[in-house]
């Protein structure tokens, strides 16, 4: 792979990783967040574009060093330029959202503080990347690095015109762990009930849109992210998904579908068998330490959205699960 003149790499400071240090950090996060996206062609030109991928971005976010910054600087000047340039695109957008509420959160700044630091860090990049641009050979095939920018540059406004709008979040969530583990309970519950069951209750969740487990799978991922006492925003529809989640967990947690399944190893409840004053005493019992956080969650969705038409909807569907029991 082609390598600068090492002569102007000599010439940085001694502390120049240290001057680069946010800036390398934050573009590093938003390359990363813009390569965690689905796949589209647009994206998939940005890649043949740069040969970057998701485990190159992982790779060069471990720089945490002057040593190492030059090291990455003299064997692949080019990733680290294509990194920096993509990272640098994204965090103008929309896409950024996410990567720029963890930095808020994880240094404790204001928002205007964090407007501040995006601006000085792209002011940085602006011009680490105009002075690669002088002294980094271009690809193969690129009459400058210049030019080879803006086509990059050209292909990510495309992708991004491509890119449905966000959906705003409607809900903002500080939970313990336990809530947090429940949330994520209720819906694995939900992903591992078999389709072709032979129990109405089953075949019934199996139909309901919101609950499908291809359409459970972007959710998990966001509550796989999620960490307790971390502010966790939810959009509506994920919302709906976690309040009809949170019932069938309930409901299954009371009935018997637990045994017709197999899932008393993953998801343990009380024995069938149990006495009944032993349960009622034990109010760590897993059947009401279920039965409590459901009919918290239940109850605080519906007060906070008590006339909303989707939520309505949802629990009509949900109240149509209860009689299959």
């Amino acid at each position: 792979m082609s390598s600068p003149s090492s002569s102007w790499l000599d010439a940085l400071p001694l502390d120049f990783y240290d001057q680069l240090a946010h800036c390398l950090s934050l573009h590093g996060m938003a390359a990363a967040e813009l390569f965690s996206r689905p796949d589209t062609d647009f994206s998939q030109q940005l890649h043949e574009l740069t040969a970057l991928d998701s485990a190159d971005v992982q790779r060069l976010n471990t720089i945490q060093d002057h040593t190492a910054l030059l090291a990455a600087l003299r064997t692949e000047p080019l990733a680290l330029y294509h990194l920096l340039l993509l990272g640098r695109l994204t965090l103008q957008t929309s896409l950024a959202v996410p990567v720029l509420a963890y930095v808020q959160q994880q240094m404790h700044i204001q928002e205007e503080q964090l407007m501040v630091l995006n601006e000085y860090c792209l002011e940085l990049s602006g011009a680490f990347l105009t002075t690669l641009e002088e002294h980094v050979p271009a690809p193969a095939g690129a009459a400058s690095l210049g030019l080879h920018r803006l086509q990059i540059e050209e292909v990510f406004a495309q992708y991004i015109a491509h890119i449905p709008a966000p959906v705003p979040p409607v809900a903002n969530l500080n939970l313990s762990e336990p809530q947090l583990q429940m949330l994520r309970l209720s819906l694995l519950l939900v992903h591992s009930l078999p389709q072709a069951a032979d129990h109405p209750f089953m075949r019934a969740v199996g139909q309901l849109k919101n609950l499908q487990p291809e359409a459970l799978e972007p959710l998990l991922e966001h509550l796989g992210r999620a960490h307790a006492q971390e502010q966790l925003s939810l959009t509506m529809p994920e919302l709906i998904q976690l309040y009809q989640g949170m019932q069938v967990c309930g409901m299954v947690f009371v009935s018997d579908i637990m045994a017709r399944i197999g899932l008393e190893e993953l998801f343990p409840t009380l024995p069938t068998d149990a006495d009944p004053a032993t349960a009622e005493a034990a109010p760590a019992s897993h059947r009401q330490a279920v039965g409590e956080m459901v009919t918290g969650f239940t109850r605080w969705v519906q007060h906070t959205f008590p006339n909303d038409p989707e939520i309505a909807k949802a629990r009509e569907e949900v109240m149509a699960l209860a009689d299959l029991l």
